[in-house]
């Protein structure tokens, strides 16, 4: 089995001396930097910040998400209570808040595939919300198919399948995305969030060639991707209106560089253009249906199929 490429570490981690020690080190390498987002006393307290609660202290040490923290920041509801104001301002005003919009757009996109003997699936699953918060009770004979190399994932799924009186409808497989070894099983394969960690090309083709398999003939693929952002309105200021879409202020643009940029240096920041993704999903032998921004024009979700 392949190593996981968003995370390294189970998802509660503790103020001790791990965390001081890669603090520490993060310090040394902004102090050595020549330009940063913010002024290095404020990337110093903000780094200092991340440490006292464990959303922060996650991102610190993994550079990335994973199931858990990935359903914390789904399931958040403006005015929910935060354990920091750095976690509000996570929450609310960073880049989080758009993969929170885009993961209800993903389930608005599902319903539409919630059929009678409908066989669902979801890989990377996490906890599965994008699957097991939709509505079943007008359908019979639906079944739902979790796919995760994460054994925390795996379990936590298991237990939200529970909660939700749906696990007798759910198979779990513990297995990596590129080797799912299936054949013809799915009607609807969704995968949001797994091929930002990827930087090679080549290997998502084969990520998307992998899901076409697993569809059965005129099955249906949704998976998301990041287009490239503009430069900083700072340093490009003539491109600047291209961040209107965005909607972040250039403050909270500034900090939110400064955190995943500078700081965690998140590894989840492999842009693909819709040209490009569209060419790769051709390559992998499926066609492109539709691609969906949000409201303002962010966040896209593709729908592809494979051919009959």
């Amino acid at each position: 089995m392949e190593s996981m490429i968003s995370h390294c570490t189970g998802s509660s981690i503790t103020a001790g001396e791990a965390t001081s020690a890669l603090a520490a080190e993060i310090e040394r390498r902004l102090r050595a930097t020549a330009e940063l987002a913010l002024p290095l006393e404020e990337e110093l307290a903000i780094l200092a910040q991340l440490q006292e609660f464990e959303l922060g202290r996650f991102l610190l040490h993994n550079q990335g998400l994973n199931g858990y923290w990935t359903s914390y920041i789904f399931r958040y509801r403006p005015g929910d209570p935060t354990a920091t104001p750095m976690e509000h301002w996570l929450l609310n005003n960073s880049t989080l808040r758009g993969i929170r919009e885009r993961f209800h757009r993903f389930k608005a996109e599902i319903a539409q595939y919630v059929t009678d003997a409908a066989v669902l699936a979801s890989v990377p699953c996490g906890v599965m919300d994008d699957l097991l918060q939709q509505n079943y009770r007008a359908t019979t004979g639906v079944r739902l198919v979790g796919v995760d190399i994460d054994t925390e994932a795996v379990r936590l799924a298991r237990e939200n399948a529970v909660q939700h009186g749906l696990d007798g409808q759910c198979e779990f497989l513990l297995r990596d995305a590129w080797q799912l070894g299936l054949a013809s099983e799915f009607d609807l394969l969704v995968s949001n969030g797994l091929n930002i960690y990827e930087p090679d090309r080549a290997r998502l083709v084969e990520l998307y060639r992998t899901f076409g398999r697993a569809l059965r003939p005129g099955g249906r693929l949704l998976v998301s991707f990041p287009p490239p952002p503009p430069p900083p309105p700072w340093l490009a200021p003539e491109r600047a209106a291209e961040w209107d879409k965005y909607g972040i202020p250039k403050a909270d643009l500034r900090r939110n560089m400064a955190l995943f940029g500078d700081i965690i240096q998140a590894k989840y920041r492999n842009f693909t253009s819709e040209q490009d993704m569209r060419a790769q999903l051709a390559e992998a032998g499926l066609e492109v249906e539709a691609v969906s921004y949000s409201a303002t024009g962010v966040m896209p979700i593709v729908s592809a199929v494979r051919p009959d």
